[in-house]
């Protein structure tokens, strides 16, 4: 295994691609997991063909993503959304990027959009098929992350659309906000991931719920060891790409409606869930975690050098350990 960041992590210094790929060679990272807003969504094959070339030359591995497989929500008419992507999808092939990653939900739709939910994941999967021949023309492959969407929603998409188009980006915090635990869903999730997000995280009992902060690799209640075991056993040469950002997400899982819009959730699981909550409770309470207000108020371009370096550094000891360096 490999490790790289998102291109999200570092978007603040506002780098192009080719200086992405510098930032990233320079601070000991294996790759870069680019999006396609960091080429200014142009679908230029020249371009991509360029970024892949230097990239290649440097010693870095290069992904990219597509836009959102959900017609739901976004500002295309359906038909031209489905024939943007397949252009998107060209263009990644042309780089010989056949791993894309793409989204349902881009921030909380799941719980305050209009339509049914049951509707969008309906709607994403038909996209999906949609796209079929053209990802089996190009070799390529749509990963869904879960962004807002459970990992058991993203396995129904990924299994109406077909596996053989369509797999998993894993983001390991982002189970968080649906109240999944972290190992649990890479156990469901991990015969199916192609691409992944490495994100840590402690989540804290609010009136209505609970929160979740982001953390680097290695300060957070995630099981890392674990759960990259499990993701080794499907795939030994996967890309773990980290994504590191702060931000306060809080959820409402006290409230009825909240829990009826995740059935699929069991009791055990809600009990793992509820034991790394209080985990992060007793660690704030014995100092060994900052308080999560006072951190929250350092800006994160003051801290994100140091968390990349004791994230990636955490996880080569967890490679190291588990032999899959």
């Amino acid at each position: 295994m490999k490790i790289g960041i998102d291109s999200f992590t570092i978007r603040e210094l506002l780098l192009d691609p080719y200086r992405t790929i510098d930032y990233v060679k320079s601070r000991g990272f294996d790759g870069v997991q680019f999006d396609n807003g960091n080429f200014g969504r142009t679908n230029d094959k020249a371009l991509y063909k360029d970024v892949r070339q230097y990239a290649d030359a440097h010693g870095i591995i290069t992904s990219m993503s597509v836009s959102s497989c959900n017609p739901l929500i976004v500002k295309q008419a359906e038909d031209e959304h489905v024939r943007e992507v397949a252009r998107q999808i060209e263009a990644c092939a042309a780089a010989g990027w056949h791993e894309l990653r793409t989204y349902i939900s881009s921030y909380n739709e799941r719980y305050v959009h209009p339509t049914p939910w049951n509707v969008h994941l309906e709607k994403s999967a038909a996209f999906i098929s949609a796209l079929r021949p053209t990802l089996e023309r190009y070799g390529s492959r749509i990963n869904i992350e879960n962004h807002g969407e459970t990992t058991f929603e993203v396995l129904q998409v990924v299994e109406q659309a077909g596996t053989d188009i369509c797999g998993v980006c894993f983001d390991t915090a982002n189970t968080l906000v649906n109240a999944e635990d972290p190992l649990l869903a890479a156990q469901r999730v991990a015969p199916y991931t192609h691409m992944t997000h490495l994100k840590d995280a402690i989540i804290s009992f609010t009136d209505r719920g609970v929160r979740r902060q982001g953390k680097a690799p290695g300060q957070g209640i995630v099981d890392f060891k674990s759960v990259i075991a499990e993701l080794g056993k499907h795939s030994p040469d996967l890309m773990l790409s980290i994504e590191d950002h702060k931000w306060l997400f809080e959820f409402n899982l006290f409230e009825r409606d909240w829990i009826d819009r995740n059935p699929d959730l069991t009791p055990y699981e809600m009990g793992q869930y509820m034991k790394l909550a209080v985990m992060t409770e007793r660690k704030i309470a014995d100092g060994s975690i900052p308080d999560i207000d006072e951190y929250e108020t350092i800006p994160y371009m003051e801290q994100m050098e140091e968390r990349l370096s004791i994230g990636l550094a955490y996880m080569r000891g967890i490679l190291k350990e588990l032999q899959l360096d």
